[in-house]
């Protein structure tokens, strides 16, 4: 007999101010979905229950009243669906998978003053399907379900109820208890469902929660659907002395390796055996339960306390059991507060930096959990569940990684070149078993697995026999010059960008999880190209991006001096800013190989050859998966090998004598000096136009509309404006670069205020763990101020520390003010006595 599924319905009437109350409520009752009526939540509006989930829906006019809202366990498999969002209907709705069939569960809230017809109900029930339960406030009476009165919003809804072969049920009894004397109490939330027996249904009220309306609990058997645990092959239970020995004992070291699909076979055989022996020396996971109910024992008996006297008030309707009431509710509210006061203080008393509790804390303030909703697909349908979503996913990303199709010269005289055979060369040097055990154990442990679960900390905990094993793979695809396609397998996760159109499939961001013995070869391989290739020479001097010894710093000072010295000599200073459509999802294959033939010797251009031929991918959204596709363009994202891929493309990028060209991958930068505006324009046009024909030799799109064209002066002439592909560049007064805002006079002040702003909001988020009501350690405050804080705002300070002191004062007062929050000093402790007793510069002598 499967637990019953238990439901609450709540008029909350602003749900904000009964947080604590209501997880008290959902704790007590092991509530698992709850329907809440009257949220008054806006779009800037932030609520969150430990363990579950919360889906909401607003009113239209985005203010603070009305609206619903559904929180349900998070372990129950779901997916949010399209929310319905008028003035007179406010409804929130999930879809609840429940064997045999989903339930569709939806919270309603119907403003009073709205006349809703009989159609509009059945509208809203058809947008639900067949099987649906919706429950909360609908302010609609009738006696068919114990109102008082009817209105004709309670007409029409028992006329929409009865059409559409709906059910509704309800506590028989008030549910409203206005507090106005003048008012009587009346029946106004209820369940209306479609496709459940209305056996299994049953409804009882309850008198815990203050409000001016009491919630109800249903319920009703289902055998839900928890959610997929995702699957590991270690924990930290795993006995990894068995695992050797399993390895050892099992392992075949005598395996044939002559052609290629043998490698294949020996690659499955050894992702096997090791997925084996870690399940073979790791227990069993234990069952998920609903989470204990923590409650202490005296907020349980005030909360009887007050519901006893909230009955006895709804009966008498008398003034002095009212005030009792009211007197309890406030007790319970306080007694709440103080109990979730000093639980949170004994949690940051808890965090330390040397179990990482801290750092996990934090981690949540740099990526903060965004739910997807539903998607749109290109025909204007929606995809609603987990697995149309990573379909939609998969169809927009199968055509980002397809080359850009449009013709040029090169088209047929690059295959044909490929087509020559290559040059004799040496053999690579094959791999050590030593050389494998050093890459192994620099392989960082938290990185993401692959497709086939297989860890870092899996491969640091390899016996000999294993490292021997892997060490053979290696070679024999040095040796037959090829990838073996189990290792060309991505596992790709979406995650949303901050600010950008939920609804919209490219507001998200793939992330390509890739094998990390995948990883390990790709290790060796280009530690052994850097030995028998000059990579240093190979690259151009202005190329800085995913070099050892390069940082975006260093860019950033040959850019500053060449405007600075421009400003100094009083020419005029050009510059644009070219935004590359897709940089590196749109590499085209074809012309990747030409450039590696011609570069690398051969043995390396033939691996790298199967190393980008028939890649394929496939979208994890939620535990449900996509089909594969292939990747035609592109270098593997997550890889170790595609930076180094990306700048050997890029690496004949055209320059002239009278331009300076600076990139940072795929950032490119053209400046132009001279001191008449139209000679420092036509320069630097004649380099665009030059860079466009490269552009379209290599199938490299340009987005002109991001691009930017700035002209650096402390003069008012500016120089004319410039062209890509016959579009003018938009032309602005400043431009961010490499996380620097460069202001047409170089005064840094735009990067200042931004960086104040940022600052701002990220202590913000962090508040409460640098409040002065924080009960973190002051040497873990500091701690978090210096790793988290103040590198927003001494990232190159190299480059701006030269501003004027009014400037840089912005930043040395929102440096005092955070200082003193975290210590909690009044007013009369100066800021040189903060700074010194914490051991804390001034932002001026940081820019010294």
């Amino acid at each position: 007999m499967p637990a019953p599924l238990r439901v609450v319905l709540w008029n909350a009437n602003g749900l904000s101010n009964h947080k604590l109350e209501l997880q008290a409520f959902l704790d007590m009752h092991k509530i698992d979905i709850a329907l809440i009526s009257k949220t008054h939540f806006t779009s800037r509006s932030v609520f969150k229950i430990p363990h579950y989930t919360i889906y909401h829906t607003i009113h239209p006019d985005d203010t603070a009243h009305g609206g619903a809202a559904i929180i349900l366990r998070s372990s129950l498999r779901h997916y949010e669906l399209l929310h319905h969002q008028s003035e007179a209907i406010q409804a929130a709705t999930v879809r609840l998978d429940i064997r045999p069939w989903p339930l569709m569960i939806s919270a309603i809230y119907c403003p009073p003053h709205h006349v809703i017809s009989t159609d509009d109900y059945i509208t809203f029930f058809r947008s639900l399907g067949s099987r649906f339960l919706i429950g909360g406030d609908w302010n609609a009476k009738h006696t068919a379900w114990g109102a008082r009165l009817i209105t004709p919003k309670g007409r029409n809804l028992l006329a929409a109820i009865s059409n559409y072969k709906c059910h509704y049920f309800s506590t028989g009894g008030p549910t409203y208890w206005p507090t106005d004397p003048n008012k009587l109490p009346d029946l106004l939330d209820f369940l209306v469902t479609r496709g459940l027996p209305a056996t299994d249904i049953q409804v009882v009220p309850v008198f815990e929660l203050s409000s001016d309306h009491s919630p109800i609990i249903a319920s009703f058997g289902a055998s839900l659907t928890n959610k997929a645990v995702t699957p590991t092959l270690a924990t930290i239970h795993t006995n990894w002395d068995m695992f050797r020995v399993y390895i050892d004992k099992h392992i075949n070291l005598r395996l044939r390796i002559k052609e290629c699909a043998e490698l294949d076979e020996v690659i499955q055989y050894f992702t096997t055996l090791i997925q084996a022996a870690a399940w073979y020396s790791t227990p069993l996971p234990r069952t998920r339960t609903k989470p204990a109910d923590n409650t202490p024992l005296y907020i349980c008996e005030l909360i009887a306390e007050k519901r006893r006297s909230r009955g006895r008030w709804q009966r008498s309707r008398n003034q002095g059991d009212r005030l009792i009431y009211n007197r309890l509710r406030r007790k319970l509210q306080t007694a709440l507060r103080i109990v979730n006061n000093v639980t949170f203080a004994h949690y940051l008393t808890s965090l330390s930096p040397n179990d990482n509790t801290l750092w996990k804390a934090t981690k949540r303030l740099k990526r903060p959990q965004v739910l997807i909703p539903p998607l749109r697909n290109a025909d204007g349908s929606w995809a609603k569940s987990d697995d149309k979503q990573a379909k939609t996913f998969a169809v927009h990303l199968q055509q980002v990684f397809m080359p850009h199709h449009f013709l040029n010269p090169t088209d047929a005289a690059i295959p044909t070149f490929l087509d020559v055979p290559c040059q004799m060369s040496l053999p690579i040097k094959p791999f050590s078993p030593k050389e494998v055990v050093e890459a192994t154990a620099h392989t960082n442990v938290r990185k993401a697995p692959g497709h086939d679960l297989i860890s870092g900390k899996v491969l640091k905990e390899l016996p000999k026999k294993a490292i021997t094993l892997l060490t053979i793979l290696c070679n024999s695809m040095l040796r037959l010059s090829y990838y073996p396609l189990l290792w060309k397998f991505a596992q790709i996760i979406m995650v949303p960008k901050p600010g950008k159109p939920i609804n919209d499939v490219t507001s998200c961001r793939p992330i390509s999880l890739l094998p990390i013995p995948s990883k390990i070869f790709e290790k060796l391989l280009l530690k052994r190209l850097s030995s028998d290739v000059d990579l240093s020479a190979l690259l151009p001097d202005y190329q800085f991006g995913f070099r050892a010894g390069h940082s975006t710093i260093h860019q950033m000072h040959r850019i500053v001096h060449e405007i600075a010295k421009s400003l100094e000599g009083k020419p005029l200073c050009t510059a644009v800013f070219l935004d590359v459509t897709q940089a590196f999802d749109k590499v085209w294959h074809t012309g990747l190989l030409y450039k590696i033939k011609t570069t690398v010797p051969s043995p390396y251009y033939l691996l790298l050859k199967s190393y980008l031929h028939t890649r394929f991918f496939q979208v994890k959204y939620n535990g449900s998966y996509s089909t594969c596709h292939e990747v035609l363009s592109g270098v593997p994202q997550g890889s170790v090998l595609g930076p180094l891929l990306y700048l050997i493309f890029t690496v004949d990028l055209p320059t002239t004598d009278h331009t300076t060209i600076a990139t940072f991958a795929d950032d490119t930068r053209l400046l132009a000096v001279h001191s008449d505006p139209i000679i420092a324009s036509q320069h630097l046009q004649l380099h665009l136009d030059i860079l466009q024909a490269w552009f379209d030799t290599w199938k490299i799109i340009i987005n002109q509309a991001k691009s930017v064209h700035v002209t650096f002066t402390t003069t008012h002439a500016i120089c004319p404006q410039v062209t890509m592909n016959n579009a003018p560049i938009p032309m602005q007064t400043d431009v961010k670069y490499l996380g620097l805002h460069l202001d047409q006079q170089l005064t840094w002040s735009t990067h200042i205020k931004t960086k104040r702003l940022h600052l701002h909001l990220k202590l913000r988020s962090m508040y409460w763990l640098l409040g002065h009501k924080s009960k973190l350690s002051l040497a873990n405050k500091l701690l978090l101020y210096k790793c988290l804080l103040k590198p927003v705002w001494t990232y190159g300070i190299q480059l701006w520390g030269c501003a004027k002191p009014s400037h840089t004062q912005i930043i040395q007062r929102l440096q005092s003010k955070i200082l003193r929050s975290i210590t909690g000093a009044p007013w009369y402790v100066s800021n040189f006595t903060l700074h010194n007793d914490l051991h804390i510069a001034f932002v001026a002598k940081e820019t010294s």
